[in-house]
């Protein structure tokens, strides 16, 4: 009897993907978190180490989906799996960004903002300028669900965006006529 390849979704593809980027994504924040760097620094690090890890598991995810699909996924497919890896990843980083800033490191946007204000005060941005942003900053420490929330917008949003751009690499149609 012959073994069959059995067939998976991209939506499985993308819940099982999307859990290991999940914690891998928290690891990589938290280690951005707790390096100490200031605001830029920090902004730098966690946004470029985030797409850097997104990118790395939507291809290793688009891998394991083409080989137990016969060596082919459609854009849509791709795109499928990678808006649902990003939507669990960023409902998991907005759980811990809450966590993070209201029971681990209650301190953390004090730091940064006063690490802001040193750079731009160096640098003779105006007052009005300071106080607006201190004021966005000081919105990092949100609410439950603003935190859940935003997390959720920055999964879709990212998923979209690096999803295509992922998937129109990746891709590989059937053919059309066999």
């Amino acid at each position: 009897m012959e073994a069959q390849s059995q067939q998976v979704t991209p939506f499985a593809v993308g819940i099982r993907y999307g859990l290991v980027l999940a914690l891998t994504a928290v690891l990589v924040d938290f280690l951005t978190r707790i390096a100490g760097f200031g605001f830029i620094a920090y902004g730098i690090a966690a946004s470029v180490g985030g797409v850097f890890v997104s990118i790395a598991w939507i291809v290793t995810a688009h891998k394991a989906f083409k080989n137990n699909n016969g060596g082919f996924m459609t854009l849509s497919q791709g795109l499928t799996i990678a808006v649902v890896m990003l939507l669990f990843s960023g409902i998991v980083a907005g759980l811990f960004n809450y966590v993070y800033l209201h029971y681990i490191d209650p301190d953390f946007v004090d730091r940064m903002k006063q690490t802001m204000v040193d750079f731009m005060e160096q640098n003779n941005v105006p007052d009005d300028q300071i106080e607006k942003s201190t004021a966005r900053i000081s919105e990092m420490k949100m609410g439950f669900g603003k935190s859940l929330l935003g997390g959720i917008g920055n999964g879709l949003l990212g998923g979209i965006i690096i999803g295509l751009i992922v998937s129109a690499f990746t891709k590989r149609n059937p053919p059309e006529f066999e």
